[in-house]
């Protein structure tokens, strides 16, 4: 049985920074030096493989459980990894770090030479106290990211493999 396969890739934002994959070697990083950020990467890495592996449609509103092994023990989360935010195509890859830290990486699908693609655009962590949110700034920059790529997606796309 083959496995429809999601390319992910991240992409320059409009300060010229890849602010997804920065953030993914800075915590790549910490995770040598701390078993906290250890886990953390773990279920990352999870929430990826499991948008790189499921349509959007099977994830989208639905709890999902998030599994890894830390440090030889297993580790169960189960929550919303994919929210759908109110600026359509742009969603979020979600992960609470803690009661109050909850990261964000914001992204959209998009279609290119037959292959399906999810374009991560922006990330972000919000915070309860205190409360800090920039969901709607940064869902607004990751839409003209997507304008941009709708444009031009070979610009962005190929060469990603």
């Amino acid at each position: 049985m083959k496995v429809n396969e999601n390319k992910i890739v991240s992409i320059y934002d409009e300060n010229n920074r890849d602010t997804v994959g920065e953030f993914l070697d800075e915590i790549l990083e910490q995770s040598l030096k701390s078993s906290e950020a250890e886990m953390h990467l773990l279920y990352i890495q999870k929430a990826f493989e499991i948008l790189r592996y499921h349509p959007l449609e099977s994830i989208l509103h639905k709890k999902i459980d998030v599994l890894i092994t830390f440090q030889g023990y297993p580790r169960l989360k189960s929550y919303e990894v994919v929210k759908l935010l109110s600026v359509y195509p742009i969603y979020e890859l979600r992960y609470a770090m803690n009661g109050n830290m909850h990261l964000r990486f914001l992204f959209f699908p998009m279609k290119h030479n037959g292959l399906s693609y999810y374009v991560f655009a922006k990330q972000f962590i919000k915070t309860r106290r205190p409360n800090v949110d920039q969901t709607n700034q940064m869902r607004d920059l990751a839409y003209q990211m997507y304008e941009d790529v709708l444009r031009n997606p070979g610009q962005y796309l190929e060469g990603t493999d």
